[in-house]
């Protein structure tokens, strides 16, 4: 397996975040478009025995990675401000600092302003009555808002996947990836929403050279993996997962909930060894569809951190 850094520009608004579970799950919509659903089913095959075909990470300011949540002892003071207003909006790191300590990230770590233009704001809809098409009479007019991402024109966004390249090749994967592009991301794909286009494809190889840690690129289900509880660290949060494609037109388009272990956690092993994702293919997660499965792999980056440190005010 390899890993490829995909530089995606952004054409339009998005209503749903890029983060890589949801993008692999239209992937896997738009593999079966392009190459067949039969093709779909045989990249599947071990996909929740631990041998995905294809591993997507978050979509990253390009030529950053996330800054993960540490205590506050592991963290370097700097010449930076120790408010924890201020460090609390620090989420990048640029992507040649990956190879230094993570003690350190902090001090050169930037907040999103600093990176790239993203403003979010509200869209203002009204219910329609589908017998009339209109707002109809009577206390019909009942307005509602949905939230809408903005990016910067062509701002630059980095995806990182790890791909099984005896299985599917990197000109498959840029194919559907340009798919998705033209169709649209996401919530209100069909109204315009959700656009890109790829930029480059590049190769991409992690030092790994007195590395003791994985940072992950995208939602994580780690469990089963032999971790060192005691030095992982992490948050968790709960996917409300939805079908897409003609599933999505189903009588239940709801996924069941899942709890996963949110991108950028940072988890050590209790034996050390090379890799290039963690975590598990989730399985039995739709009663609507029971083939269906749930990206809980993410894309990794070897790090080192210093569990011992004390950076504390004493």
């Amino acid at each position: 397996m390899k890993t490829y850094r995909f530089t995606l520009k952004t054409l339009t608004a998005f209503g749903t975040p890029l983060v890589g579970d949801s993008l692999f799950g239209q992937f896997c919509w738009a593999v079966s478009h392009r190459l067949g659903e039969a093709k779909l089913t045989e990249f599947l095959q071990g996909y929740t025995t631990g041998k995905p075909f294809a591993v997507i990470s978050d979509a990253f300011p390009s030529g950053f990675l996330p800054l993960p949540v540490l205590p506050s002892q592991l963290w370097e003071k700097g010449e930076v401000s120790q408010d924890r207003k201020v460090l609390k909006k620090k989420a990048w790191i640029a992507f040649d600092t990956h190879s230094q300590a993570v003690n350190s990230w902090q001090k050169s770590a930037k907040s999103d302003s600093e990176v790239m233009c993203k403003t979010k704001h509200n869209q203002p809809h009204n219910t329609l009555s589908r017998q009339t098409m209109t707002t109809g009479k009577g206390g019909m007019f009942t307005p509602y808002a949905m939230p809408q991402i903005w990016y910067q024109h062509d701002t630059a966004l980095d995806l990182y996947i790890v791909m099984d390249e005896h299985r599917i090749s990197v000109e498959e994967v840029t194919q559907c990836l340009s798919d998705m592009g033209q169709f649209g991301f996401g919530r209100d794909a069909s109204i315009g929403l959700g656009k890109f286009k790829i930029e480059s494809v590049q190769a991409v190889q992690f030092a790994t050279e007195n590395t003791n840690a994985y940072l992950t690129l995208a939602n994580t289900a780690p469990q089963g993996v032999d971790l060192d509880k005691n030095d992982s660290f992490y948050q968790l949060h709960t996917r409300f997962g939805r079908h897409g494609g003609l599933a999505a037109l189903g009588q239940n388009p709801f996924k069941k909930p899942i709890i996963l272990a949110k991108c950028a956690a940072i988890f050590r092993p209790t034996e050390w060894q090379t890799r290039l994702f963690l975590g598990n293919g989730l399985g039995n997660v739709s009663y609507a569809q029971p083939n269906a499965v749930h990206q809980g792999y993410a894309p990794i980056v070897p790090v080192y951190l210093n569990f011992n440190a004390d950076h504390s005010d004493k």
